[in-house]
């Protein structure tokens, strides 16, 4: 997602947004909690656009060594809680004149990091967030649209995976180009692929039966919604479709 382009149409995320736009012009130091996808770095961007961004263990590194300097004002550290030398990252944080903007997936970090951020600032997953999922989508279409189609074509039905928050459905939605281009043939290419890749050892059927069995149930658990109807179009008794359902973990 490109960097202050947070997407905010559900009430929380109107929320979270005005208070970035407030903190644009004060210089505190700012934590943002999130799960994975949920657009940590996006919002720190929002704050300071003109900002650098880096990844903890990789300051702290440059740090030890004595080889960071950065011409920003402000720079966004990902994955603070990745830090182990708390003590000697805080006496660089009071020493370098820099406003300081964290991102973590860490619900608790150490007391010391904790009471160095004057704003702590949390974003909920997309499914508590449920009106920003469409626009973040249409988003991530347009953008697998230039990358992967002729910009014009859409698939009749968009994938939703939000899991993992935007990165799943990023993800999900690329996928949904690039299957509108590949054909049953080429799929079953990639299959063959994939599955010669991970013959080995004995058993090998069993082992890899999923890469079938597990796609075709969750399809049909979404069009069929009840195990009769399942068990009903895919020819299986009910017994043997929970027992199905069970191993595949669905």
């Amino acid at each position: 997602m490109p960097s202050g382009d947070f997407i905010a149409h559900s009430q929380i995320s109107k929320e979270i947004l005005n208070s970035a736009n407030l903190l644009k012009t004060l210089k505190i130091n700012v934590l943002i909690r999130g799960d994975i996808g949920t657009g940590k770095k996006t919002l720190a961007k929002t704050i300071a656009p003109n900002s650098f961004i880096i990844d903890a263990k990789e300051l702290q590194y440059e740090i030890s060594q004595n080889a960071f300097s950065t011409e920003y004002e402000t720079i966004i550290i990902d994955h603070i809680e990745n830090i182990t030398n708390v003590d000697m990252i805080l006496n660089w944080f009071s020493n370098c004149g820099l406003r300081i903007i964290a991102t973590t997936r860490q619900g608790e970090l150490s007391p010391k990091l904790e009471d160095f951020f004057a704003i702590k600032t949390f974003i909920p997953p997309l499914d508590d967030r449920k009106e920003d999922i469409k626009p973040l989508a249409n988003k991530f279409a347009l953008e697998a649209s230039q990358v992967l189609g002729d910009g014009k074509t859409k698939p009749q039905k968009l994938i939703i995976n939000t899991t993992q928050n935007g990165y799943s459905l990023r993800q999900s939605v690329f996928f949904s180009y690039l299957f509108e281009s590949i054909n049953e043939g080429e799929i079953m290419m990639l299959l063959e692929k994939l599955m010669f890749e991970r013959l080995q050892g004995e058993n090998n059927y069993r082992d890899l039966l999923y890469l079938f069995e597990t796609p075709l149930l969750r399809a049909s658990q979404k069009k069929y919604k009840s195990q009769l109807q399942m068990a009903k179009h895919l020819g299986l008794n009910r017994v043997t479709l929970r027992k199905k359902l069970e191993l595949n973990d669905i």
